[in-house]
């Protein structure tokens, strides 16, 4: 009996299962590395390259005592994470990153079962149990690599089989792809089409060695082009693929090489997360380009002017306007807020995800669906007295791929505080519309270029305001 229990960092099976895993193998693939594809392929197979797409999260899945969905960008930067109900040996987006697919690892003899998850909670919202042979895969189905085609079909592998196969999202029908892993090797948990029409793919021989990566080329030929630490799940960002090591690390592969090669692939180790990862996936891995989009307004109340001693309410408006779940994270700098005023205990508030204040800085992160808004409130009291610079200005900043503001200024807000109290009929002052004998102010300061004072204007525009909101039906 094949043993599947995984490590604490991987889900590597031991040494006497692999043996059996490579002795049910069967015959060698459709080409060998290094022989016949390398041969075979003389360049005219790959599709067109495509434009390279923007930066998009890349998504993991752990397992184990830590069942998690996390989101990072391609930094390593934890987005988002949500607990996930089960193991699965790898998740993929369909092409239009509006669904999130997950497979069951081991999975029961004879038996798989294909779920649709939430990305923004984790849970599962649908299944469909898989059939067709990847089902008949013994003595588990072993389902551990899975990423969606540009026309929807997903690509699955098996630690139990050196074939590839296809399954149809909707039925859970599995079909043979013509094109397998060469002898001696099983499925190590991805797929990835390449922006030049490859499909990649990761490999094992055995417990411990690097994963052999191929490019699988679109007249199904399979091509050994190097080596990665040992990768259980790949996720792809702006034409560069990120490998998901099993001891927790997140490698940036910096070359993927067209000719065949046994080499190690040079990385670059963005991240040693510590982490045990099952799968990895992006809404890119399908050759298609969907990006994340998210807007950030932010509105205070008063708008422009207040006294010392009043309260000022914020709000900042978070909404995902692109096609797939995003992070909407922002940070806000309260620091030149702060110097005039104190933040109201207990005010700080978000309709979802997570807001905090550390020091000055004010950080909200949380994923949206597609379309879905989030609300971030929070409230400051004037000192009194002020002995700041008598100016409240702030911005939030969008912290995650695709986050703009929904104007130039929609994300900043100032706010002066009026320095005394003034008769604005009293000569000098020189209020619009008021005394037009009056003289100017003659350029002095806190008065504008025609002389008024510009807390007397504030107070003119603030009243016309009043009187124009109210007169609207």
């Amino acid at each position: 009996m094949v043993n599947h229990r995984r490590p604490v960092l991987g889900r590597a099976l031991t040494s006497a299962a692999i043996g059996l895993v490579l002795a049910a193998a069967g015959p060698a693939g459709l080409a060998q590395a290094g022989g016949s594809a390398a041969s075979a392929h003389t360049g005219t197979a790959a599709s067109k390259a495509r434009a390279v797409c923007p930066p998009t999260p890349l998504w993991a899945n752990t397992g184990g005592a830590t069942r998690n969905l996390i989101q990072y960008d391609d930094a390593g930067n934890t987005l988002s994470t949500a607990p996930l109900v089960r193991d699965y040996g790898d998740i993929a987006f369909s092409p239009n990153g509006s669904t999130l697919y997950g497979v069951d690892f081991p999975g029961a003899a004879g038996s798989a079962t294909l779920y649709t998850i939430n990305p923004v909670t984790g849970a599962e919202t649908a299944s469909v149990a898989i059939t067709g042979p990847l089902a008949a895969v013994g003595p588990v189905t072993a389902v551990n690599g899975l990423t969606a085609r540009a026309d929807g079909m997903l690509i699955a592998g098996s630690f139990n089989s050196s074939q590839v196969f296809l399954i149809d999202p909707a039925t859970g029908v599995s079909t043979l792809l013509p094109a397998s892993f060469p002898a001696g090797i099983v499925s190590a948990g991805d797929f990835i089409t390449l922006d030049d029409g490859d499909v990649l793919a990761f490999g094992t021989p055995d417990t411990t060695s690097p994963s052999p990566v191929f490019r699988i080329r679109p007249d199904n030929t399979v091509l050994q082009i190097g080596t990665v630490p040992q990768t259980f799940g790949a996720a792809k960002s702006a034409g560069t693929v990120y490998a998901f090591a099993s001891n927790g690390d997140i490698n940036q592969i910096n070359s993927l090489p067209t000719t065949a090669s046994t080499a190690a692939l040079p990385v670059t180790t963005v991240k040693a997360t510590g982490s045990g990862f099952y799968g990895a996936t992006s809404t890119q891995d399908s050759g298609t380009c969907v990006t994340p989009a998210y807007t950030i307004t932010k509105k205070a109340t008063p708008a422009k002017k207040a006294e010392e001693g009043d309260t000022i309410s914020y709000t900042i408006t978070v909404k995902n306007t692109g096609p797939t779940a995003a992070a909407g994270n922002f940070t806000d700098d309260l620091g030149d807020v702060l110097d005039d005023a104190t933040l109201v205990p207990g005010s700080v508030n978000a309709t979802t995800g997570t807001a905090t204040v550390t020091g000055e800085t004010l950080d909200w992160t949380g994923t949206l669906a597609p379309g879905a808004t989030a609300t971030i409130t929070y409230q400051v009291r004037v000192n009194a007295p002020d002995t700041g610079d008598r100016v409240l200005t702030n911005t939030a900043v969008p912290t995650a791929p695709g986050g703009t503001c929904t104007t130039s200024r929609s994300c900043t807000v100032t706010i002066k505080v009026k320095a005394e109290e003034k008769d604005c009929d009293k000569p000098g002052h020189g209020k619009p519309g008021h005394h037009h004998g009056d003289k100017p102010g003659h350029g002095k300061p806190g008065h504008d270029d025609h002389g008024y004072d510009d807390d007397c204007v504030d107070e003119v525009e603030d009243e016309m305001n009043r009187k124009q909101a109210a007169a609207r039906p």
